[in-house]
């Protein structure tokens, strides 16, 4: 920042120091004095001297060595001392079944009880299913009917295939000599008329014989054709129900056949199912004997373990005395409060030093940060409309003219840039309403509104 010499300790004042470091070392040693001190005063306040029905507990301290001393009553004595005697009452006919201890131990152990069953009758062997072959075998293979398949049409009346044939050609027969005659009359009676071939009249009369003959013979066709379908519709289904008849019949034998056959097939199934239940029956009897064998062979073996048992526990009864006599009876002392190790917190000096340390760095910061962001506000107000111009901000300052309100115009250096502008004392006195006054007591200037 090309500021004049001392200008920004004039307007801001100087920088904060930065603060001492913490006396980190002697802190330390005084914590550790003061650790010390608060281990002593908790031994002190953790063991107090007791004063209890059996006796008391004294503590004094030799420096820092503490010693406890424990002083019964006179009946808490004697009971002690009875105790001692007992427990070597104790001891000596501990020593009696420890002889018979090592004389029951010395002897090898032998069981003479029952002895463990490994084998048993298990009964007869299971029976197996029956077989098929035992019954018979079930009926099967019946030889299907051969159905009928096509129709015997021999005696069937058979379509017409040409004009004539049948009950056709029987009409034809007869209707056409009565045409001839009716030809023959209508021909005598036009010439009777004076109408001869070739006339007009005459082939008219002859035209329409002819239509009259045509339509007659084709009523006879169609008479004829009728009668001939309906013959052999007659026919086909007269052998149609005889087909179907023969097939009915067969198809009822069949069945009967079957259900003789489903009937003697149920009977041999009932049979094998019969040889079923009495095979099954004779298989629940086995197992009911094997179960009571092995019962039974479970009971001898139960009954074994129970003598081992009792073997072996005439056998470790010695030891078991000695090992109850060992552990009745022990010298029981008066229970005084023990000694206590609990401490008090000793003061947290080094904590509190290192946490004073980080204070005062924490609060150096914040007055720095305030000293550079004051700074660099001076910075930012060289660009903005409201700008520095105290000349005493100023530097290498040229007067250049006069502004129309009779301010001077100078050039000069501030915040190390080169500018143009006017003197902020001089505005105070022409220009009162331009001058505004910053926080760090500088003058201002309103190039705006100059």
């Amino acid at each position: 920042m090309a500021f004049l010499p001392g200008l920004t300790s004039f307007i801001f004042g100087d920088p904060p120091p930065p603060p001492a470091a913490p006396d980190y070392a002697g802190a330390a040693k005084a914590q550790g004095a003061a650790n010390v001190e608060t281990a002593r005063a908790s031994a002190k306040l953790s063991n107090p001297n007791v004063y209890s029905p059996y006796g008391t507990q004294l503590i004094s301290y030799d420096g820092d060595v503490p010693t406890i001393r424990q002083t019964l009553t006179p009946e808490a004595q004697k009971t002690l001392e009875a105790q001692q005697t007992l427990q070597g009452n104790l001891a000596r006919l501990g020593g009696t079944a420890y002889t018979n201890a090592f004389d029951a131990l010395s002897k090898p152990f032998s069981f003479g009880g029952p002895q463990v069953q490994t084998q048993f009758n298990q009964g007869n062997a299971l029976q197996n299913a029956p077989t098929a072959g035992q019954y018979g075998l079930a009926q099967g293979g019946l030889n299907a009917p051969n159905l009928s398949s096509q129709l015997d049409l021999s005696n069937v009346a058979k379509m017409p295939v040409n004009a004539g044939m049948t009950a056709q050609e029987a009409i034809m027969r007869r209707l056409e000599p009565s045409l001839a005659r009716q030809r023959t009359s209508t021909e005598t009676q036009l010439i009777n008329q004076g109408l001869r071939p070739g006339t007009e009249a005459y082939d008219n009369a002859a035209r329409i014989l002819g239509e009259q003959e045509n339509d007659l013979r084709s009523q006879a066709a169609l008479q004829g054709l009728n009668l001939d379908i309906g013959a052999n519709q007659q026919g086909f289904s007269q052998a149609l129900q005889g087909g179907q008849f023969a097939n009915a019949a067969d198809l009822a034998q069949f069945g009967a056949g079957m259900q003789s056959q489903q009937a003697a097939n149920q009977a041999i199934a009932q049979n094998y199912g019969q040889g079923m239940t009495s095979a099954q029956a004779q298989n629940a009897t086995e197992a009911q004997r094997y179960n009571q064998a092995l019962q039974g062979a479970q009971f001898g073996n139960t009954a074994q373990q129970q003598a081992m048992a009792q073997a072996l526990t005439q056998r470790q009864l010695p030891i078991n005395e000695i090992s109850a006599l060992m552990s009745q009876s022990q010298i029981q002392n008066p229970q005084f409060g023990a000694y206590q190790g609990q401490n008090i917190a000793p003061p947290p000096i080094a904590n509190a030093t290192a946490q004073q340390g980080a204070y005062n760095q924490n609060l150096y910061n914040q007055q720095v940060g305030t000293y550079n962001a004051n700074l660099e506000g001076l910075y930012n107000l060289g660009g903005s409309a409201v700008r520095a111009s105290d000349i005493r901000l100023k530097s290498n300052i040229k007067r250049l003219g006069t502004h129309k309100s009779g301010l001077g115009i100078y050039e000069y250096d501030i915040f190390g840039r080169h500018e143009v502008g006017v003197m902020a004392q001089e505005a105070l006195v022409l220009r009162p309403d331009v001058v505004l006054h910053h926080p760090a007591g500088f003058l201002m200037v309103d190039y705006g509104r100059l």
